[in-house]
């Protein structure tokens, strides 16, 4: 529930507005943060394509989801993983 709040309140907001986080780090914590909410498949995926967009490798989208699955937990490993696997050849 914090995660979806903060995701409501902040994800085109003041959070990524200031400047804090480049393009990169925005798409790696979006695509974290929704590999770890339910039903937001579409919004996960979608976050995947644009992650690649702004410069991530599919490499690197594959490390942000072992760091969930070692942090986070299997599930939303699989979440991330899937959804990588479903948007890049």
């Amino acid at each position: 529930p914090g995660i979806n709040q903060l995701l409501q309140r902040h994800l085109f907001g003041d959070l990524f507005a200031r400047g804090i986080l480049d393009r990169k780090d925005r798409e790696i914590s979006t695509v974290a943060a929704l590999a770890s909410l339910d039903g937001v498949d579409a919004q996960l995926k979608a976050h995947i394509g644009i992650a690649t967009n702004v410069g991530l490798t599919a490499v690197q989208l594959t490390d942000v989801a072992a760091v969930l699955g070692e942090t986070v937990g299997a599930p939303q490993r699989q979440s991330a993983e899937a959804a990588i696997r479903a948007v890049l050849p």
